[in-house]
């Protein structure tokens, strides 16, 4: 969709090497942007394949256990929204898991508490450029 020159600017989670399987196949880690990620080398490739002639992909050294220590909030999921507002719900990613006692993001931090993610993934910025 870019135009010959054009670039590309994104911020995104990727692999520094495949995650433990207790992460990989957990729903919550999915959620937390985690498990969904593909590897760095990955990424490039289908950029590559997608046409662009160069492709950065920079580790931003962000700490990605932060997931685990919101205290308020989960890092998935944005600041509840004013009451006020017509399209607030109560019921979205933040409420509790229907079949258990807790909520999404307890069982993230708690899976997130058992590994450092920062072993894994990475908080990345992407950049790339159509050939002219």
């Amino acid at each position: 969709m870019l135009r010959p020159g054009g670039r590309l600017a994104v911020s995104d989670i990727a692999l520094k090497r495949p995650l433990p399987p207790e992460i990989a196949n957990d729903l919550m880690a999915y959620v937390g942007c985690i498990a969904g990620a593909i590897l760095i080398e990955d990424y490039r490739k289908c950029l590559l394949e997608a046409g662009f002639g160069q492709a950065d992909i920079i580790d931003t050294g962000n700490d990605l256990n932060a997931y685990a220590k919101v205290e308020t909030q989960s890092g998935c999921c944005s600041p509840p929204m004013a009451a006020t507002l017509p399209i607030a719900s109560t019921s979205d990613c933040c409420s509790p898991i229907p079949s258990g006692d807790q909520n999404i993001h307890q069982r993230l931090a708690d899976l997130l508490r058992r590994y450092n993610v920062n072993d894994y993934a990475a908080s990345v910025r992407v950049f790339a450029v159509k050939p002219v």
